[in-house]
């Protein structure tokens, strides 16, 4: 059953405006000219108090690294997370809120870039530049040590990473993540318009638009674009978190089986009528997925 905190922050979540901002992509490029203004949520100073926080630029973006304090780590893996937005929303106050709360489950470091978006920024460079970025990252923790992670787009971009650093030979991470990912920017699958009506974050008319932004010159279905329709075989191990009243429900479900056919490892979870990204907020159903993912992330390869 869904807890109480859960149901609260289902009815509390349209105030926020994201579903708005989804629902209304004829207006979308005012409000994306507005959030470039605003810039990113940044670490706040009571996290960095409580953290190792270390900050670079590669290739013209800003790279954030969250560590426990000098003396507390207690795990060598290392953590590649993407946020999600459509591509094109900048970083939120949950997402540091989740990667604090994944230090402390995990005990491991975690590097966060702040990838660029689009329209500015077209899926066909922005692959190449996060593939640079892991390649940096596992010459210093091992590529063995590294998950991949991210929500919504952060998940599709992460699927796309793991193909094409496949494809390319490269050194694979030991494990994939993905949170309510977003797999497929058609959103064309039958059973999205009613999980539409439950569902207080996203809607159908701005994942079309904001994918298409991504794609820039690409098809929609192109792999790199939506990488559920990419191939699947020789990727890491796979832990799918999801939801009954997502959007998104059905790219986790392909995705599921796609993976299982050609004898890839995963771990699925389908929680009932949460919402999309619920994980990222510490509702009592999201403290057991933050368990979750902490033993996938700790246990032996």
């Amino acid at each position: 059953m869904i807890s109480l905190r859960a149901r609260i922050v289902n009815r509390l979540l349209p105030l926020t405006g994201t579903k708005a901002f989804f629902s209304n992509p004829s207006e979308a490029q005012g409000k994306i000219e507005k959030l470039r203004q605003k810039g990113p949520d940044l670490p706040s100073k009571r996290f960095r108090r409580k953290f190792e926080v270390l900050e670079d630029r590669v290739d013209g973006y800003r790279v954030f690294t969250i560590a426990p304090r000098a003396g507390a780590r207690t795990s060598q893996h290392h953590v590649l997370y993407f946020h999600g937005g459509g591509y094109v929303m900048d970083m939120s106050w949950a997402h540091w809120n989740f990667i604090g709360r994944l230090v402390d489950a995990t005990g491991a470091s975690v590097t966060v870039p702040i990838y660029p978006l689009a329209p500015e920024q077209k899926c066909e460079k922005l692959i190449p530049q996060m593939q640079q970025l892991f390649g940096q990252l596992a010459e210093k923790h091992g590529a063995p040590n590294m998950t991949v992670m991210g929500d919504s787009a952060g998940g599709g971009l992460s699927l796309a990473l793991a193909h094409a650093l496949r494809d390319s030979g490269s050194p694979q991470p030991g494990r994939l993540i993905l949170l309510s990912p977003w797999l497929d920017v058609t959103a064309t699958h039958p059973d999205q318009p009613e999980l539409e009506k439950y569902d207080p974050i996203i809607a159908i008319s701005g994942l079309r638009s904001f994918g298409e932004l991504y794609a820039g010159d690409l098809d929609a279905k192109d792999p790199r674009v939506s990488p559920l329709f990419g191939a699947h075989d020789r990727l890491p191990p796979t832990q799918i978190f999801t939801g009954s009243a997502d959007v998104l429900l059905p790219d986790s479900q392909r995705i599921r089986t796609a993976l299982e056919s050609v004898g890839n490892a995963v771990e699925y979870h389908e929680y009932s009528k949460m919402f999309h990204v619920w994980m990222l907020i510490p509702i009592p159903e999201g403290k057991r997925v933050m368990q979750q993912i902490a033993d996938f992330i700790l246990q032996p390869t």
